[in-house]
């Protein structure tokens, strides 16, 4: 089996329904070699990357008809998705963590630091310098994705058949005072601003032939825009505060035919955990203000989104060549907002995948509408990752799907809110240009391959002095 790029921990199966355990790279680091081989014995004991849902009893899976790292669809009753272009997707996370620097590790020097979470933004007051530094990290991650497709043993599914869905957690674009400025960011009739510049050149990126079958949700964008008088105290009061979520399908665009798939997903909830305290930026939770702006509040935000041709959706919802796609932004999916639109704009139709971006939320501290052998896939700034799949058949209990002890496989980590890997990881890939996260996002938060491996029981967090962000790659799975 070939090994992953640089210092990748885990290689995806040979055969993910049938192998006995996982593949794991062990020649990575040199000595992790004792480690490996007590690691592998336990986990068989843990993990069954069989990850049909069936069970031992079901007959195996023909190789003609499904990629090795397939996951079939979990009944019998229904049959497979035959609508559109696609059979499968398979989820890619790009785990950094976004929660911010920290203080005590020396990465706040010279920033407003909040005591409580001992942390501070990050990112050049150099707007311009700023959006294109986090621009150059994102083109590494596709870099990698791009160069996987020559790879003896690839870790990401290269049928065309199967939608690759590639997911960066929450706030990984909020700039270094928590939110960046309307006035600056976006498009006026004199400029263009530096996120439209941004928006830009990911589109030039993605418009590769290598990603027309992906889609992509690139976290989210915090944004405020001042309505201050100059007239008494600032507070949050003054500002209008937005959370949203640029998602593109790749591969070049043909709007005659139709084929233009931009939209903007806007987060509905504060979290208290959205913004720091004490810092330049007031945090709006503290003020009793529980709700994001809507982007016709804005004098700029709803036009330019216009001018860019996006698709703003307000009710998380989603259809791309006949795969139904729900979509929350972290307490959006605790709150249920997918969920009470399905119910109320879509007569409670459910969807074949839904998709959570956050920092600092699990899949099953929400509602997960899914049809039966539908999945749900989280990506998450904390930073970890996560996919559940539907097992039951039954009538849907959105208490039981994917919440609590569902039927499948459970793996609890050892950090994080309480995240579940319901599927076992197929390959792992730390970010090869890790220096460019100094100033920008944090060195010392634990995230990457270390941090995953530890999420199955190997604790090897010890023998690092940083940690790099990872691609995680997840099985393919059948659409219901």
């Amino acid at each position: 089996m070939a090994a992953t790029e640089r210092d990748g921990l885990l290689t995806r199966p040979q055969d993910t329904l049938s192998s006995p355990t996982p593949g794991w790279n062990c020649q990575t680091i040199s000595n992790w070699a004792l480690t490996c081989v007590v690691s592998l014995l336990v986990l068989v004991l843990i993990i069954d990357p069989r990850i049909s849902p069936f069970g031992s009893s079901q007959p195996s899976v023909d190789e003609s008809s499904a990629s090795a790292a397939t996951t079939e669809s979990p009944h019998t009753s229904f049959s497979p998705h035959t609508e559109g272009r696609y059979y499968a997707t398979q989820f890619i996370s790009f785990t950094i963590n976004t929660s911010g620097g920290s203080a005590s590790d020396g990465e706040c020097e010279g920033r407003l630091v909040d005591p409580k979470e001992d942390a501070c933004y990050l990112g050049n007051e150099d707007v311009e310098k700023d959006v294109n530094h986090r621009l150059a990290i994102l083109a590494d991650v596709l870099r990698t994705l791009h160069n996987d497709v020559f790879k003896e043993d690839p870790e990401i599914d290269r049928d065309p058949r199967v939608l690759k869905i590639l997911m960066v957690p929450e706030f990984f674009l909020r700039g270094p005072t928590g939110a960046y400025s309307t006035e600056e960011m976006l498009e006026s009739d004199h400029k263009k601003g530096e996120l439209v510049k941004l928006v830009d050149k990911i589109h030039e990126m993605i418009s590769d032939p290598a990603f027309e079958d992906y889609l992509f949700v690139f976290g989210t964008i915090v944004a405020a825009e001042s309505m201050d008088d100059g007239d008494g105290e600032y507070t949050a009061k003054d500002n209008l505060y937005f959370n949203f979520a640029p998602v593109y399908r790749g591969g070049a665009e043909d709007e005659e035919s139709g084929h233009v798939h931009r939209y903007i997903i806007l987060k509905r909830y504060i979290s208290g955990a959205d913004f720091l305290s004490r810092t330049e930026l007031p945090n709006p939770v503290e003020f009793d203000m529980r709700a994001y702006d809507n982007a016709e509040s804005s004098s700029v935000l709803a036009e330019t989104f216009a001018r860019r041709n996006m698709t703003v959706v307000t009710d998380n919802y989603l259809e791309i060549d006949g795969i139904k796609i729900g979509i929350e932004i972290c307490l959006d999916h605790r709150m249920g907002s997918l969920y009470n639109n399905l119910r109320i704009k879509h007569n409670g139709e459910l969807v074949d995948v839904q998709l959570v971006i956050s920092a600092g939320m699990s899949i099953e501290r929400g509602i997960n509408p899914v049809k039966p052998g539908g999945v749900v896939y989280l990506t998450d700034g904390g930073a970890s990752s996560a996919a559940c799949l539907r097992t039951d058949t039954g009538e849907f209990d959105p208490n039981h799907v994917c919440r609590g002890k569902p039927d499948g496989l459970q793996h609890r980590p050892h950090g994080g809110v309480g995240y579940t890997n319901f599927l076992p990881l197929a390959g792992c890939i730390d970010m090869e240009r890790d220096e460019l996260l100094e100033g920008y996002y944090s060195r010392y938060q634990t995230q990457g391959c270390a941090f995953t491996l530890k999420t199955y029981g190997i604790d090897v967090m010890d023998e690092f002095s940083y940690y790099p962000p990872s691609i995680e790659i997840y099985p393919t799975v059948a659409l219901p």
